[in-house]
C-alpha cells in the first residue's frame, strides 16, 4: 500500500465522518424537534387532564357550597320563624298585661273622679247652706 493510497482512503474516511456528522446533527435535530414535540404534548395532554379534573373538583365543591347554602338558609329561616313566633307571642303578652293594667287604671281613675266629684257637690250644698266645708 502506497502513501498516496493509504492518503486516499484516509481522505474517503474522513469524508464519510464528515457526512455521517452531518447526518448524524440532522437526525438529533430531527429526534430532538419529536422529542420536543412529545413533550408539548405530554404536557398539553397533562394540563387538560389536570384541567379537567380542576373543573370537576370546583363543580362539586360548587355544587356541595349551594347545598350546605341553601341548608343553611333553610335553617336561619326556620330560626327567624320561629323567633317571630315567640316574639309575637311576647308581645301579645305584654300588650294583654298592658291593656290590662291600663283598664284597672281607668276603673281607679273612675272611681277616684266620682269620689272628687261627690266630695265638690257636697262641697257645693255646704256653701249653699252658707256652712264652711270641713277641709
Amino acid at each position: 500500500m502506497g502513501s498516496a493510497d493509504l492518503a486516499g482512503r484516509i481522505d474517503t474516511v474522513e469524508h464519510r465522518m464528515d457526512s455521517m456528522e452531518l447526518r448524524w446533527d440532522e437526525s438529533f435535530a430531527v429526534l430532538r424537534t419529536q422529542i420536543l414535540q412529545s413533550d408539548c404534548e405530554t404536557r398539553e395532554a397533562i394540563l387538560a387532564t389536570l384541567r379537567g379534573e380542576v373543573a370537576g373538583e370546583f363543580s362539586a365543591m360548587r355544587t356541595e357550597v349551594a347545598e350546605k347554602f341553601s341548608a343553611m338558609r333553610t335553617e336561619v329561616a326556620g330560626e327567624f320563624s320561629a323567633m317571630r313566633t315567640e316574639v309575637a307571642g311576647e308581645f301579645s303578652m305584654q300588650r294583654a298585661h298592658f291593656e290590662t293594667a291600663l283598664a284597672n287604671g281607668q276603673d281607679e281613675t273612675r272611681r277616684y273622679m266620682k269620689v272628687l266629684y261627690e266630695d265638690i257637690l257636697s262641697r257645693i250644698a255646704l256653701l249653699g247652706e252658707g256652712r264652711p266645708s270641713s277641709s
